[in-house]
């Protein structure tokens, strides 16, 4: 079965602004700093993990929205955000780890021009029911 959601995209602050954590940011950013964008993103997702069930095998699909029509390289912006939702979901118990044998794989796609947020699909074994 898949579970989609909206979530939002990992975000941090300059000089006040805050603006979409892509992975030239990501490289760039003081480990204090990125630390702190983790913990936010992790606010920011909440209580969505009670939504969802246990999983021993996971694929997820990423579809990335924009608010701007400013052409962006769509990978840059889905590894931060892939980061972010595996260590997630690691952390409240929904995958046991985030390795290639419990994530097998990801994919991302552009969705176009509406506001800064992505819809998450996750689809895999659950609770030992193989899915189709």
């Amino acid at each position: 079965m898949k579970h989609k959601s909206v979530v939002p995209l990992p975000t941090y602050m300059v000089k006040k602004k805050e603006r979409i954590l892509g992975l030239n940011s990501y490289q760039r950013l003081h480990y204090w700093l990125l630390n702190q964008c983790k913990k936010d993103y992790r606010e920011k997702l909440g209580d969505w993990y009670l939504a969802l069930p246990k999983f021993t095998t996971l694929r997820i699909k990423y579809t990335i929205y924009f608010a701007h029509a400013r052409k962006k390289d769509i990978d840059n912006y889905t590894a931060p955000l892939h980061k972010f939702v595996c260590d997630y979901l690691v952390e409240n118990s929904v995958i046991p780890e985030d390795d290639y044998t419990i994530v097998t794989g990801f994919s991302s796609d552009f969705g176009g021009i509406d506001d800064n947020y992505a819809i998450v699909e996750l689809e895999g074994e659950e609770d030992g029911i193989e899915q189709e």
